[in-house]
């Protein structure tokens, strides 16, 4: 045989072993010719806004999503009803027949062991995923168990970590001291696993400083993210505003044209001291004289909570003339219609770190409406004083700002336009900017420059 037909067929055979390998080795099931990413909350996904919001868009930009958390209360519609996100439920520990009276030590000791295994059965069969991002708190046990799955089980997954707030001193509240020993070992535990992410998103940029400086994570893999409104927080128009309050029986006996409507949400933990609202009410009421009589207030407190019931007992020991609370508990799609239509909007979020921002107060900026908000170190980077709300410490200070802004006309138009200068921040471009890169998703602009260059083309 010419030595040119057999080096012809050593380089068909060379070249055609891959071929029958791709075609009769079977492949992997879980890996998916799409970019598939695992978003992971150790909460209930209704009502993890941030994290529903990471969901969407990943998808929007090509992603299949597999979205595990506790289901207890239903998410958004666009996800439910988007065939590229499929949800896997987290059973909570609260439903174990657990003897009552267990110390604490042991309850959180069954509770780690029973999520461990529930997590590492619902990661391993997701495993291949590109990405597995995790909201963080908690951080027991979801850090040591993504550090396992992404080492050991699912190897080409990039571990991405979303600071929401710092884990052990959510716990440090819990137990009324930042010196007990659990508190002590959690925050070793998140302080060491950390390090193991492949990224860091974090809401505040006062909190990237602390992941570099007391954490020691590299720098160059923390990508600060702030809150933004998604889309369906809105303005109302005048109409639309008019016709919910004339209809919705949340509002019965409301008159738009003598009185003011406040609104604020809650979980109901101890980071947000709702006594400093009631204290607050109580003084602008009393404050109110037939000499100089002050516009009636309904204030609508949404969410529900561990401390709900002891909020309304409180309310019912107090004895108003110009107020009237209420509590609702709202679906995802009316949260943001009804939060459009306050005067002025209540944020008591008193930070467990002092490096976190609260949520509810960039919904209200979304729909236009200004804040009270109570006052910790990171709140500049939301809140500017004067600017598209007001800063207090105290239920004095809060009782000043209500009377102020419901006399002084030309106050809550200012910091009412400057509310309304913060709907241009939307969630949805600065993801793209900001975490887009990370997922290697490219900028809009990039996409903008090849559209450009392909319509040329066909121009030609």
């Amino acid at each position: 045989m010419p030595f040119s037909t057999t080096v012809a067929i050593c380089l068909g055979v060379y070249f055609l072993i891959p071929v029958l390998l791709y075609l009769l080795v079977p492949r992997d099931p879980t890996i998916h010719p799409r970019k598939r990413a695992i978003a992971l909350v150790l909460g209930d996904i209704g009502r993890s806004p941030r994290m529903q919001y990471h969901v969407l868009s990943l998808v929007e930009t090509g992603f299949l999503v597999d979205f595990v958390g506790y289901t207890d209360t239903a998410p958004l519609q666009s996800i439910t009803d988007n065939p590229d996100i499929k949800l896997h439920e987290i059973k909570p520990a609260e439903n174990l027949p657990l003897p009552k009276g267990l110390p604490f030590i042991v309850l959180a000791a069954i509770k780690v062991i029973y999520l461990t295994k529930q997590l590492f059965q619902i990661l391993r069969s997701l495993k291949n995923a590109e990405y597995l991002l995790v909201q963080n708190p908690p951080s027991l046990p979801t850090m040591l168990v993504c550090y396992v799955f992404v080492t050991f089980i699912s190897r080409r997954t990039r571990y991405i970590i979303d600071w929401h707030n710092f884990g052990y001193t959510v716990l440090a509240l819990k137990l009324g001291s930042d010196k007990n020993i659990l508190v002590q070992i959690n925050k070793w535990y998140e302080h060491w696993f950390c390090r193991y992410a492949f990224a860091h998103f974090c809401v505040t940029k006062a909190m990237a400083e602390v992941l570099v400086r007391d954490f020691k994570v590299n720098a160059f893999r923390i990508i600060p993210l702030p809150d933004r409104p998604a889309v369906q927080f809105q303005p109302l128009s005048d109409d639309k505003r008019a016709d919910l309050l004339a209809t919705s029986p949340i509002f019965s006996g409301f008159s738009s044209a003598t009185d003011k409507l406040v609104i604020t949400s809650t979980s109901y933990t101890p980071d947000e001291d709702l006594t400093v609202l009631l204290d607050a009410l109580s003084q602008y009421d009393s404050s109110s004289t037939p000499e100089k009589p002050l516009p009636k207030i309904l204030t609508v407190v949404t969410g529900k909570g561990p401390l709900q019931e002891q909020f309304l007992k409180d309310i019912s020991q107090r004895s108003w003339t110009n107020v009237q609370v209420r509590t609702v508990w709202l679906a995802a799609e009316e949260y943001p219609v009804v939060i459009g239509a306050a005067d002025i909007g209540v944020s008591l979020h008193l930070s467990t770190s002092g490096w976190d921002l609260p949520m509810k107060v960039v919904d209200m900026f979304g729909c236009g409406v200004p804040v009270l908000a109570r006052e910790f170190p990171a709140l500049s980077e939301l809140v500017v004083n004067n600017r598209n709300g007001l800063v207090f410490k105290t239920s004095d200070d809060l009782a000043k700002q209500l009377i102020a802004v419901f006399t002084m006309p030309e106050l809550l138009r200012s910091i009412k336009k400057g509310a309304l200068a913060e709907c241009g921040n939307r969630w949805s471009e600065t993801w793209r900017i900001t975490a887009g890169p990370v997922f290697h998703i490219p900028n809009r602009e990039d996409l903008t420059e090849v559209e450009s260059s392909g319509s040329s083309d066909d121009e030609y």
